[in-house]
């Protein structure tokens, strides 16, 4: 047989993690022991294999490997041993075992953004330069992009070493006009920490960074961040079920906006939802005809916009939070009625956790209404919780466990196969979560 390539142990390794497989699953696959593994991993270049072994792992990448795994493969071995080592030192994870990820396979060897922009700081000693700053919020907005791809668990620590190195430039900044951008940017990766912590449940750490986003936007003299993080305080006060309160907070965020464009997530996300678990259906048609308003003359995008965002909330947006407001205040024909008008925008959009919360609110309706649709309710439920079983947050949880109490009388098949999801659903992802975070990882 003619070898592709010469391997070292450093090559074997690149093979290892662009496949990614563990050591024991690689070991596993090449029919060798986990202890030569870690040699090769021990030595990397100054490992030569034996022929047979080389053979192996042509054959290994010829036959085994696919396009994604090659390409990764090549650029790990591209980029060399010296940058593999680094990599290694900066990660968290144990060597032993594989990253699993949900999102779209992407190229691994780039550094991340905080490293940039530490190596972009050595070029001026005591002044934070322009092109640190775009990259800083090129970073932020990247982090947006991602969220609901990824999730708050992969995201949360990139977003505090971002966090961590603004405040680092903030001490060494003496440009008033760059001091400004760093503490909008501080406010916002602050912020950005407070929503996913209220979707990883963690409503203490919310609290915290709310607190902190609300001080150092007051310090910015910016009234578009007061107004947002008023809208986070009262998405985590909606979460905790303190409905009074989290209609109170979006209505200072409200005040604060002035009738700016982060009115319209208060007006819908925050008021309106808040005054539904309150029984004012009045109130839920008012707060949803303000946002609808205000979408208009602020010309808000009519698609579906990024749940963190600190963009103006989208129509479909709106329409996705009206149906939950009117759910909660009984209105269920309306419910039915706006899941029906953003179903297909949320059907065909890369947020997973929109499709399963549009789903969820539409199936508790069909339980509750007059006319009960079982059946129906059940299989969207079950969709909902399939669509987001690698995606678990905090909402999702709480909806489903909504529905579930609707039903909970109700002795039929569907309803039985729909509980069975939901505990199959919360061992899965719930636990695996809070494990997560526990341990770190």
């Amino acid at each position: 047989m003619v070898q592709a390539r010469e391997w070292t142990g450093f090559e074997a390794v690149a093979l290892q993690e662009a496949m990614r497989l563990s050591v024991r699953q690689f070991a596993e696959k090449l029919g060798i022991d986990t202890t030569t593994i870690n040699n090769w991993r021990t030595g990397l270049g100054t490992v030569r294999l034996r022929n047979k072994t080389q053979q192996i792992l042509d054959t290994t990448l010829r036959m085994h490997a696919d396009q994604h795994d090659r390409d990764r493969f090549e650029a790990i071995v591209a980029a060399g041993e010296t940058a593999w080592r680094a990599s290694r030192n900066r990660r968290s994870t144990p060597t032993t075992e594989p990253v699993v990820s949900t999102a779209p396979t992407r190229l691994q060897d780039f550094e991340n953004a905080t490293e940039i922009v530490q190596r972009m700081r050595k070029l001026h000693d005591n002044t934070v330069e322009e092109p640190v700053l775009t990259a800083l919020e090129i970073a932020l907005r990247d982090i947006l992009d991602r969220y609901e791809l990824e999730g708050p668990i992969r995201l949360v620590p990139e977003a505090l070493a971002l966090r961590r190195e603004v405040d680092s430039l903030t001490e060494a900044c003496r440009q008033p006009h760059h001091l400004a951008r760093l503490y909008r940017l501080a406010g916002q990766f602050s912020g950005a920490l407070a929503y996913m912590a209220v979707n990883l449940g963690r409503f203490r750490h919310s609290e915290i960074y709310i607190q902190e986003t609300l001080a150092l936007a007051q310090f910015a003299r910016d009234p578009e961040l007061m107004a947002w993080i008023r809208g986070t305080e009262s998405f985590s006060y909606y979460y905790q079920g303190k409905y009074q309160r989290a209609a109170d907070a979006a209505r200072e965020g409200i005040r604060t906006a002035a009738g700016n464009q982060q009115a319209i997530r208060l007006y819908s996300n925050g008021l309106a939802r808040a005054l539904g678990k309150l029984g004012d259906s009045e109130g839920v048609k008012r707060a949803v005809e303000q946002a609808v308003e205000l979408g208009d003359v602020n010309h808000a995008p009519s698609g579906l916009t990024a749940a963190l965002s600190f963009e103006p909330y989208g129509a479909a947006r709106v329409m996705a939070n009206a149906a939950t407001a009117h759910l909660s205040a009984g209105d269920f024909r309306d419910t039915l009625d706006y899941g029906q008008l953003v179903s297909e925008l949320v059907d065909t959009s890369d947020s997973v956790w929109s499709q399963a919360l549009v789903r969820l609110d539409v199936a508790t309706a069909l339980a509750t209404q007059s006319n009960r649709d079982i059946e129906q309710a059940m299989h969207l439920g079950v969709q909902a919780l399939t669509t987001s079983r690698d995606q678990p947050i905090r909402s999702v949880w709480q909806r489903a466990n909504d529905l579930a109490e609707t039903v909970s009388s109700v002795d039929t098949p569907a309803v039985a196969d729909y509980m069975g999801e939901l505990r199959s659903w919360s061992t899965a992802n719930v636990a695996s979560v809070q494990d997560k975070l526990t341990s770190g990882k």
